[in-house]
């Protein structure tokens, strides 16, 4: 019996030791992984994407905007299509066309005109805190368009014809505040201005098309 007693101390005490020497390895383990982590996280390159993933998302929206040609209101209305990236950044498409409700009686004598048109190409928008309810947004936009003064619809001239058109490139930078409504609804806001390099139309400034233009924007999607 006490040769028994003897093996089950000494048994005991082996264990003990071995359990012991087993957290004290597996600690200095898990405190030289996280060190590892750590300085791997330290030294990681920082993306748009965040490095280690990202956050992918997208919209589309209508948008109008209001601005000036020859001392006369122009507005126009529009649609934007974009991919968001990582809520920093938005990539995408807008095409805008003139809504002809402004007449002009000084292109040619006796003949009103109306202006007819659009433009569209490539936008980037930089977005500062997305997550915000309110946030600051940076579009940024270039492409081509075409305006054209046209015989007003109104007034019988006997004919039906384009009086004067031009093709033009763009860029329009610009600055808005977005609302988040919702999840999936934002509301969109700013300024932007346009500027425009081989316009021309008769009896009209080289750049009247580079008017400011205050725009409101509704976008719906994943954010």
């Amino acid at each position: 019996m006490r040769r028994v007693l003897i093996v089950m101390v000494i048994s005991l005490m082996g264990m003990t030791t071995y359990a012991q020497d087993y957290h004290y390895e597996r600690d200095t383990i898990y405190e030289e992984v996280t060190v590892s982590e750590y300085r791997y996280q330290q030294d990681e390159v920082r993306t748009l994407s965040g490095g280690g993933g990202y956050h992918s998302g997208g919209f589309g929206a209508v948008s109008f905007k209001s601005s000036e040609f020859q001392d006369k209101i122009l507005v126009m209305g529009g649609v934007r299509a974009g991919w968001i990236i990582n809520r920093t950044l938005a990539i995408g498409f807008e095409g805008y066309g003139v809504i002809p409700t402004a007449e002009f009686d000084n292109i040619l004598p006796g003949r009103n005109a109306v202006l007819l048109g659009g433009y569209g190409g490539m936008f980037l928008e930089p977005i500062i805190f997305s997550n915000q309810v309110v946030h600051v947004t940076f579009p940024l936009a270039g492409g081509a368009g075409w305006l054209g003064f046209h015989d007003d619809w109104e007034e019988d001239y006997g004919r039906d014809e384009i009086i004067d058109e031009d093709v033009f490139w763009y860029v329009e930078p610009g600055v808005a505040l977005e609302l988040n409504v919702s999840r999936h609804f934002r509301i969109n806001c700013g300024v932007s201005k346009r500027f425009t390099e081989d316009l021309k139309l008769l009896a009209t400034n080289a750049h009247e098309f580079e008017k400011l233009n205050y725009f409101l924007t509704l976008k719906f999607g994943k954010f």
